[in-house]
């Protein structure tokens, strides 16, 4: 009997193990689905409906099917809806798994309506999500205070469109997309079409687009009681002086316009450019130049900045054959600001030194300035000639070529 015993005493803590496992991986299938709202606890007045946003998100790798149900108090006809429109009513829905184009999420609206009637107090309402086996998923509650106080004609007017913006003030260069996101909230209790417009500085453009989506609109669907955020970008134009800038952002829905102020801080944008003398004065060196192999040839680099910020930390680089030579002086520049501003470009000495036994021709030396926000290169083409070495050398084969030719003639004209 003492060996058996000690069998089921080491088999003991398999069996544990086995079901932490089992029930770890079922606590991690039912967790792997969050249902949840961000508003848990809202106020309604006299004749409001209850509309709010509710949502599943799937972290795992699988899709999950979740039956949904409600309680609460009689004859408030609570229901969850699409947040399409038309709306249609939902009991279930499929969450696909996170590595889905739409992330794991669906969005669903959680509806009621109270009965005439109603009295003021706080009525609580118990939203489920249940796996297709009856697993629990989720469940929580959302408060309803109920404000049985009519409220007045015009504050009910004035509460029905509102606008809000969490950074009024933006900063960002010319040439670039600045990014406001607005939220818009419909808090009367009929769906609206709501339409966007803005005033822009003369020459900026401008866009709207849902939150995480590219396309662009003009006008979209708000529910009753509900709020979406959307993008406004505005582009400053390139060129543009530094500054601040004010835009307004419009959104009218019937009757109805509320407007935002916000402010687009513009830094500037260099705009670095090279050339040669020739380009610039009319006179001097072009971008193809002469060289003698073995000596120094100067040439006169003009650079300029075109832009409305200055290029800063300029530093020179070449790109060159082997064996060659090229030396910028100066061989670096702090920063050099907007030609509006000076008025004159500035001028680096380029020395480039052919090797003294390079073969002649035409070569392509690249001049490159680089700077923090900017960087310009431009091919010079330089045309080698022969030096006095190389000329004596090509006398010699001459000579030599010809004392050939003359042996040969002359031993076959005594045969």
């Amino acid at each position: 009997m003492l060996f058996p015993s000690s069998k089921r005493f080491v088999a003991l803590p398999f069996v544990i193990a086995a079901g932490i496992i089992i029930f770890g991986g079922v606590l991690f299938a039912q967790q792997a689905v969050q249902f949840y709202t961000d508003y848990p606890s809202v106020v309604l007045g006299e004749g409001q409906d209850l509309s709010l946003t509710v949502n599943l998100e799937n972290s795992s790798t699988s899709p999950v099917e979740a039956d949904l149900s409600v309680t609460g108090p009689e004859g408030w006809n609570a229901r969850f809806e699409t947040s399409s429109y038309p709306t249609i009513t939902v009991n279930a829905v499929r969450v696909p798994p996170s590595t889905d184009k739409g992330n794991g999420k669906v969005s669903l609206k959680f509806k009621a309506s109270p009965p005439k009637d109603t009295g003021a107090g706080k009525y609580t309402f118990t939203l489920t999500a249940k796996s297709s086996d009856g697993k629990l998923i989720g469940k929580f509650p959302v408060i309803v205070t109920y404000n049985a106080k009519k409220q007045t004609e015009e504050k009910t007017k004035e509460n029905k469109l509102t606008l809000s913006v969490d950074y009024p003030s933006l900063e960002g260069s010319a040439g670039k997309d600045i990014q406001f996101t607005i939220q818009i909230r419909n808090q009367s209790d009929k769906d609206r079409i709501v339409e966007l417009s803005a005033q822009l500085p003369f020459g900026w453009r401008g866009y709207f687009s849902p939150q995480y989506q590219s396309q662009h609109i003009t006008s979209f669907k708000i529910s009753a009681n509900g709020s979406e955020r959307i993008q406004f970008s505005v582009t400053p134009p390139y060129g543009v002086k530094e500054g601040k800038y004010p835009i307004t952002f419009a959104a009218k829905a019937g009757d109805e316009t509320e407007t935002l102020k916000l402010t687009a801080v513009v830094t500037g944008t260099p705009e670095l450019h090279m050339g040669s003398e020739a380009e610039v004065t009319g006179t001097g060196d072009t971008r193809n130049i002469n060289a003698t192999a073995g000596k120094e040839r100067h040439f006169t680099l003009y650079l300029w900045n075109k832009g409305s910020a200055p290029v800063r930390d300029l530093s020179f680089y070449a790109s060159k054959p082997k064996g060659w030579e090229v030396k910028f002086k100066p061989d670096h520049i702090d920063s050099i600001a907007p030609l509006a501003e000076t008025g004159k470009p500035e001028t680096v000495d380029v020395t480039i030194i052919p090797p003294s036994r390079v073969i002649p021709g035409d070569y392509q030396v690249t001049l490159t300035a680089a700077g923090a926000e900017s960087h310009e290169s431009m091919d010079l083409r330089v045309s080698v000639g022969a030096s006095m070495g190389w000329g004596w050398v090509g006398v010699g084969v001459v000579v030599i070529v010809i004392a050939g030719l003359t042996g040969i003639f002359v031993r076959l004209g005594r045969r």
